[in-house]
């Protein structure tokens, strides 16, 4: 697996996503994108979010990461919970769909939306969500 940074950047947590934090619109927020690729094919799109305070206390360790994946903060942390994943088919309107399309991976899903999953991390309360969107190439990996 190789992973490649796309973008990070803060700003406001979109309406769209609000509801995921449980917090406001608008909230800072600090963003990661990453795109994965399996055996040299991209095959998932991810986007992670925290508060922008908590990306400078407890979730700081997803600023450093370069192109390590999350995993390698997330899964090995005994002080850190998972909510259930969310599961559903991408709307235009969902920044992460808005992702695809800026990196140019949004044209074969001009007939069917993507299925995105994601889920809520927390630390000492503090959330970092998750999301990721699952190529056509990934799905066509899992037939072999």
């Amino acid at each position: 697996m190789q992973l490649r940074v796309m973008k990070e950047w803060a700003w406001g947590l979109s309406e769209a996503e609000a509801w995921m934090l449980q917090m406001p619109a608008g909230t800072p927020i600090w963003i990661r994108e990453v795109l994965m690729s399996v055996d040299g094919i991209d095959s998932v799109y991810a986007r992670s979010f925290t508060p922008l305070q908590a990306s400078h206390s407890w979730w700081q360790g997803m600023r450093y990461l370069r192109s390590r994946p999350l995993a390698d903060m997330l899964y090995h942390n005994p002080q850190i919970s998972r909510s259930r994943f969310m599961v559903h088919k991408l709307d235009r309107y969902e920044p992460l769909f808005h992702s695809l399309c800026k990196a140019g991976l949004a044209d074969a899903y001009a007939t069917d939306r993507p299925w995105a999953r994601c889920s809520v991390f927390r630390r000492s309360g503090q959330p970092l969500l998750v999301a990721e969107c699952f190529l056509p190439e990934f799905w066509r990996l899992l037939q072999h």
